[in-house]
């Protein structure tokens, strides 16, 4: 053991450890949860990043000499890789980012101590003269949140373009597997299974959109503010030169908050974000619901789809391997919804100056991030591959809906379509062999009205309403 000094006194320190007397204090004091700190990695590696730009502007503007700032940015740089074992044992539900600025702040000075002389304590590196100069937790915390939102959105748009892909090769893939559409799980009128899959790849470009929007706009810094955003003991020179640095670090341009004061009250840009990833997590959920139930079976479900499962060596009923995985996807689509609470409450207990007191948004944002890259990685790869389809059983439901006597009433009025949809369910027969019985039309006539394979495309439905419409009496 080590015994260190700060303000409200001493306390032994293990030997091995990097971090120091604050973090040593953090732990005993909130010892609520095995969850900690060091179980969000990229949080630890953004402050540490900061850390590495603010050690290259302070010696820039003379407030630091070159050894102590390439021995902390050294120290920096080997925490972001992961070079040597440090540990940051705080509990996540300790509240604010102090904890986690003063934890990394003493890691990176031991290690630079260590670099300078081969001890911990011997290289003159203070954790908050040094590695903390010119910033505050308040001014560290918000710029890391940022880092990490950015990086965290490029975690789910890379698997989303790697969906959209996949679902628009099924599209093609099943263009012409004409099925039963469904509103209110009650028989509609035909659609192919082809323009289903392509719609959830439509709405899934959208949110990509907004995610490539949003990430756009997490490349704001409120270093430089320090305590409040009125920059209180900023160094002069700092908060023009820093941002600069920090771009370098993180190899995209980074930008000063507009005004730092609500850079570090703000709590609107998570909440927004976070409202960005859950709307597509609906759209991924509501893709893995509706397959289940299109998959659904085997001798008494809808049978549209089946999945071609390769290795069900524990599953009586192979299918429900496959239904089990999209279970899956929409237990990690719920937990990203449940995360959305946890942001909203985490962000709402900020007071007065700071906009949260809670590391608790970050940490939801960072497993919704974890849990919607697995969940499209699960369809990508092991669903959408071995989905296969019942074309027969599709096309025999699809031309047996009621609702496909819509194109009776196009030509007749509301009324002749009824007729004929109630013959075909009191006889249950397809409306095509009602429609006949009521010789209504021509039989070729109605063989055309009623081929399905005319009744999924809209410029074909009007070139038939147009080839017959002297027929039509309204």
């Amino acid at each position: 053991m080590r015994l260190e000094h700060d303000s409200l006194g001493s306390l032994e320190v293990p030997n091995f450890a990097y971090y120091g007397i604050q973090t040593e204090r953090n732990r005993q004091a909130f010892d609520i949860s095995d969850l900690t700190l060091e179980d969000f990695p990229s949080f630890i590696e953004a402050v540490a990043k900061i850390k590495a730009a603010c050690a290259r502007t302070n010696l820039e503007i003379g407030a630091l000499d070159k050894e102590k700032a390439q021995a902390i940015e050294q120290a920096a740089w080997e925490v972001i890789r992961r070079e040597f074992d440090y540990s940051l044992p705080v509990c996540i539900y300790r509240g604010s980012g102090t904890p986690l600025n003063a934890g990394v702040n003493e890691v990176v000075a031991h290690r630079a101590n260590e670099i300078l002389t081969g001890n911990k304590e011997g290289g003159g590196i203070h954790p908050s003269t040094h590695v903390n100069m010119a910033q505050s937790s308040n001014d560290v915390i918000p710029t890391a949140k940022a880092i990490v939102v950015h990086d965290q959105l490029e975690i789910i748009i890379e698997p989303l373009k790697v969906l959209i892909k996949k679902l628009r090769e099924k599209g093609e893939e099943f263009s012409s597997v004409i099925k039963m559409g469904r509103t209110g799980l009650q028989d509609a009128v035909p659609i192919t299974l082809g323009q289903q899959l392509n719609a959830f790849a439509s709405g899934m470009e959208r949110s990509l959109s907004r995610l490539e929007y949003e990430k756009s706009h997490w490349n704001y810094s409120c270093l430089g503010g320090t305590a409040v955003g009125t920059g209180m003991g900023c160094l002069p020179g700092f908060r023009g030169k820093v941002n600069k640095h920090l771009s370098d670090v993180l190899g995209y341009e980074v930008k000063a908050y507009d005004d730092l004061v609500d850079g570090m009250m703000a709590i609107d840009d998570l909440i927004a974000c976070h409202g960005q990833v859950v709307a597509l997590s609906a759209q991924v959920w509501k893709l893995a619901r509706d397959l289940r139930v299109m998959a659904s079976g085997p001798n008494s479900g809808l049978r549209e789809v089946y999945f071609e499962v390769k290795n069900p060596e524990n599953a009586l009923n192979p299918q429900r391997f496959a239904s089990c995985s999209l279970e899956s996807v929409i237990t990690a689509c719920n937990q990203v919804s449940a995360n959305n609470s946890s942001i909203l409450f985490g962000l709402k207990n900020g007071w007065l100056d700071l906009g949260a007191c809670s590391s608790i948004p970050l940490r939801a944002m960072i497993n919704s991030a974890t849990m919607l890259k697995e969940a499209m990685r699960i369809l990508t790869e092991e669903v959408l591959p071995s989905m296969r389809v019942n074309s027969q059983l599709c096309q025999d439901m699809a031309e047996s809906s009621v609702s496909n006597t819509t194109m009776i009433s196009t030509i007749f009025g509301y009324e002749v379509g009824s007729q004929v949809a109630h013959l075909a369910l009191e006889e249950n027969i397809s409306p095509r062999e009602a429609a006949k019985k009521l010789k209504i039309l021509p039989d070729e006539v109605i063989d055309e009205l009623f081929d399905v394979s005319n009744l999924t495309h809209p410029e074909n439905m009007e070139a038939l309403f147009e080839k017959y419409k002297d027929f039509r009496k309204l």
